[in-house]
Order: structure tokens, then sequence, then C-alpha cells
């Protein structure tokens, strides 16, 4: 059976920071959702730390 959170949310994205273990996690309403919170995320911490994001990996799942 599939439910929403008490927010509405259906999905959970996870991202973990190699260099550093730090894991974050985002609650989506719905998939397509995760291309503008990841962009947000990597702009975030660009300015957070003043380096650029080198690359990004992912899962290879084919859902998102």
């Amino acid at each position: 059976m599939e439910e929403n959170s008490l927010g509405g949310s259906k999905y959970l994205l996870l991202i973990v920071d190699k260099a550093s273990g730090c894991m974050k996690g985002f609650c989506l309403r719905a998939k397509s959702e995760s291309e503008d919170c990841i962009k947000t995320y990597i702009m975030k911490v660009q300015k957070q730390f003043g380096k650029k994001v080198k690359f990004v990996r992912h899962d290879g799942a084919r859902e998102f």
C-alpha cells in the first residue's frame, strides 16, 4: 500500500557527499521535483564552501 507523508510527499531523495560522508534527505511530492532539488542543493553547497561540484553520481535508477 502506498501512502503519502503528512506533508503530502511520496518520494525521498537522498544526497550523500562522498568527501564528508554527510547525508541530506529531501521529501518530494513528485519525481519531477528531483532535478530542481538537485540543482538548488548544488548551488547552495557551492556558495557555502566556495568550491565547484566536480561531478554527480547516481544509482542508475531510471525512475527519476
